[in-house]
């Protein structure tokens, strides 16, 4: 069995002593650095298993014990801790040492703990991840753009020095905006600010993944989740659980923030906030007023695909100096495009339209879903992680962490969510919707599907 997500590769895998599953692992262009950005990249693993006998479908526990897992040079295990409980939903694998390159068949064995005594199919998942170092930044542009946060009644950013409870108004070091419709609320110590360390995932959720998501779910739960249309460069067909996505590295765009919340907590991840959001972008540098997620403010339009439909999927544009390449502007892509698409071998931040720290498509290409400071039903947000496991009977196939909002949004509904935010904008926007601190759709309540909305997740 071979799982391919973006361009990590799982290969080898077997059953070792009923405990213990081993595999080999690639993926390209890996970094750890102890200079600027001083940040690396990650794979997120965790497990899934079938029960042969019922067919159902439910997370793996593995050890929190580091020793109980084995990994070849030059690579690590690494456990946060962050879980519930006394095991791990998922590990993260990484370079141990500083190093640039890629990884190569590398030989990994995972202990798998609380397995009841049955048989079994496994599948291992791998999300390719970027570290984001604890520390402060910058909040806003002053007023640049739309619903910019700013340090209280001035025109000023506001900077972020630790997670620290932090109030809205007025005053200097409070939480403002300008505009009324765009103010937050009061923001208690555990809403994640994002001063303190933490893994995002380093290209929005692709078409495979949630392909493979939705076939690696009860029956029941695949039926809500599962969602087959080739409208707006969506490229999925069939039904659960044989469902296919024919361009399977292209970001997943109609995903509800129902759905987002499902497939975060299937893979015991968690939405990211506002605050996180804008961190995750501009990092530790200088405020750019009106700057997209690559730290300038000028941008070029990526619209002349090549290689449409492919792993290789990108574009011919060339980048004005200067700028940045995003996919926006709603002229000749009508959708998303390939994740990381315009990462190549030797392309700068600029041509790749990289954040700060190596963060793919943070402008442009799907609008971010995020937790927003807007209410109280996004202010409640705590930074649980998900547990692997989605609702059962009577509402199935939901997301079900306490403190994520409106997780059983309706569909159907224009209205039925009030604790997200959208960032960063997409295909189908103009230049200012794109900028990292335009906050100009921080209230929209729409649960629907739509072909402009896609998200990540961070841990």
């Amino acid at each position: 069995m071979q799982l391919f997500a973006n361009n990590v590769q799982i290969a080898n895998i077997s059953l070792s002593n009923d405990s213990t599953i081993v595999f080999s692992i690639s993926w390209e262009n890996s970094w750890r650095v102890s200079v600027a950005p001083n940040n690396h990249d990650a794979v997120w693993l965790f497990i899934k298993k079938r029960d042969c006998a019922s067919g159902q479908w439910s997370h793996v526990d593995l050890s929190t014990n580091v020793t109980h897992h084995t990994i070849a040079s030059p690579l690590e295990v690494y456990i946060d801790g962050k879980d519930v409980g006394t095991n791990a939903k998922g590990v993260f694998l990484r370079r141990s040492t500083d190093g640039v390159g890629n990884i190569t068949n590398v030989s990994v064995a995972l202990r798998m703990v609380d397995l009841v005594p049955g048989e079994y199919d496994f599948k291992i998942f791998g999300i390719e991840m970027v570290n984001i170092p604890e520390g402060s930044f910058d909040l806003g542009d002053g007023n640049a753009s739309t619903g910019s946060f700013k340090n209280g009644n001035t025109s000023n950013p506001l900077t972020i020095t630790s997670e620290g409870a932090l109030s809205a108004g007025t005053s200097a070091g409070y939480l403002y905006t300008s505009s009324s419709s765009y103010r937050p609320v009061n923001l208690p110590a555990n809403y994640p600010k994002g001063f303190a360390e933490v893994y995002c995932m380093k290209y929005e959720i692709s078409q495979g993944q949630y392909v493979d998501f939705t076939n690696s779910l009860n029956s029941d739960q695949g039926a809500v989740r599962h969602f087959a249309s080739t409208a707006a460069r969506h490229s999925v067909t069939g039904s659960w659980p044989v469902a296919v996505a024919s361009a399977p590295h292209r970001a997943k765009n109609y995903l509800a923030w129902g759905d987002l919340l499902a497939y975060l907590d299937w893979s015991a991840l968690r939405p990211m906030t506002e605050l996180e959001y804008e961190k995750i972008c501009r990092g530790p540098a200088p405020v750019v007023a009106g700057g997209y997620a690559w730290g300038t403010n000028t941008i070029t339009d990526a619209n002349t695909i090549t290689n449409d439909g492919t792993a290789t999927e990108s574009v011919s544009n060339v980048v004005t100096p200067g700028s940045g390449l995003a996919n926006y502007n709603n002229n000749t892509v009508l959708g998303p495009l390939r994740c990381g698409f315009a990462a190549k071998v030797a392309t700068t931040r600029l041509e790749a339209g990289a954040t700060y720290y190596g963060v793919m498509e943070m402008s442009g290409n799907l609008w971010e879903q995020t937790i927003t400071t807007r209410n109280t039903a996004g202010s409640g947000f705590t930074g649980a992680l998900g547990d692997g496991e989605l609702s059962l009977s009577p509402s199935v196939g939901f997301a079900n962490v306490t403190s994520w909002p409106n997780q059983q949004s309706s569909l159907s509904s224009s209205t039925s969510v009030s604790g997200r935010a959208f960032r960063g904008g997409g295909a189908t926007n103009t230049f200012g919707y794109l900028r990292l601190s335009d906050r100009t759709s921080v209230n929209s309540a729409d649960g629907r599907r739509n072909y402009t909305y896609g998200g990540r997740g961070v841990r």
